[in-house]
This record gives C-alpha cells, sequence and structure tokens, in this order.
C-alpha cells in the first residue's frame, strides 16, 4: 500500500514538472498572438495566454497556476523585452493571478461547472478592480517615470484628463471585455477536459 502511493505520489510529482513548463510555453506562444481591441487605448491588447495557467491550476492547484503565469512573463521578457522593463510583465502576472484563482478554489472546492462558472465571474469582476487600482497607483505612473515625462503628457496621449478618467474609460471596461471573452472560452475547454482529468463537474 505504502509503495502505490510513493509510485503514485512520484507520478504526480513528475507530472507536473513536466506539465507545467509545457503550459508555461504554451502561454507564451499565445501572450504573442495578442489583438488590439477597437475604442480602446492603443498599449490594451488581448490575447488568450490566461488560459494554460488556469488550467494548470485546475489539474494541480492554484500556485500552480500563479508559477505558470510568473514563467511565462520570464519568457516574454527575456524573448521580448519590451520597452516596459517589466512593467508589462508585472502588469499581465497580477491581472492573470486575480482572474485565474477564484475559478480555480472554487472548482477545486467541488462546486462544479455551477462553482466554476461562478468562479469566472468573480475572477473577471476581481481583476477589473484589482487592474484599477494597480494602473491608477502603480503601473500608469510608472511608465510616466520610465519614459521620463509628467503623467499630464502621458494622459494627453490618450485623450485623458486624470488618471481615473483613463482608468474608468479604458482600463475598466478592457478587463471586463477581456474577462467575458476568456470566460466564453475557458468554460467549454473546462467542460471537455474535466473528465479527462478527473475534475468534479457536478455538485
Amino acid at each position: 500500500m505504502k509503495e502505490t502511493a510513493l509510485h503514485t505520489s512520484r507520478a504526480r510529482s513528475t507530472q507536473k514538472l513536466v506539465t507545467i513548463p509545457m503550459l508555461a510555453a504554451v502561454a507564451f506562444i499565445l501572450q504573442y498572438l495578442e489583438v488590439p481591441i477597437p475604442l480602446m487605448p492603443s498599449f490594451l491588447k488581448l490575447d488568450f495566454s490566461t488560459l494554460p495557467a488556469l488550467i494548470g491550476g485546475l489539474m494541480f492547484g492554484p500556485v500552480a497556476g500563479v508559477i505558470i503565469e510568473v514563467l511565462k512573463n520570464t519568457l516574454h521578457m527575456l524573448f521580448k523585452n519590451t520597452d516596459g522593463l517589466l512593467i508589462g510583465e508585472l502588469a499581465n502576472v497580477i491581472a492573470g493571478v486575480s482572474f485565474i484563482l477564484p475559478a480555480i478554489y472554487l472548482q477545486r472546492l467541488g462546486q462544479g461547472k455551477k462553482g466554476f462558472l461562478t468562479g469566472l465571474a468573480l475572477g473577471t469582476l476581481l481583476m477589473t478592480i484589482v487592474m484599477a487600482i494597480a494602473n491608477a497607483y502603480a503601473l500608469l505612473p510608472a511608465y510616466a517615470v520610465l519614459y521620463q515625462m509628467p503623467i499630464e503628457q502621458l494622459l494627453q496621449m490618450f485623450n485623458a484628463t486624470s488618471i481615473w478618467s483613463l482608468v474608468l474609460v479604458g482600463i475598466v471596461p478592457f478587463n471586463l471585455f477581456k474577462g467575458v471573452v476568456i470566460s466564453l472560452v475557458a468554460y467549454p475547454v473546462f467542460a471537455k477536459l474535466a473528465p479527462r482529468l478527473q475534475m468534479r463537474t457536478e455538485k
């Protein structure tokens, strides 16, 4: 019995060691397939790189999801090296983690498909709130410092009169839209993968 349990534990650990980097690599590739959203500020672009982190979190727990987000953005920083110098990658990690954690926790607590749907909705709301606060008080001011310009000049580039006007007109609608779109893709993916991964789909 102990040998069987030990073998199962080792197999699970090996699966994690292989699957987590693989999902991070897939997420990194998806991060390149970003598309601009009409009527949104140009620096806000939609991609589906959060999905592999969500899948990894459902399979191995929330820590795995966070690790995938961090690995993905580390690869992005190393290979794409945007002018944001970590600011864009940091924002992506914060947004991704905020979105995936509620869905992962609710599903793993045995809430099934309804819980997962509720988690996606909560994740969308949490991501929107967290990114609004993060942009208003940290990310946008950091961009202004990085580009060595007054915050007012940065705001003028996006026809905004204040940081909060840019947040409310640009950041908030974008993250709501992003959360809804990713949720519409994530739910059928979960429904298809859940039986194979022995995830609970009914409560």
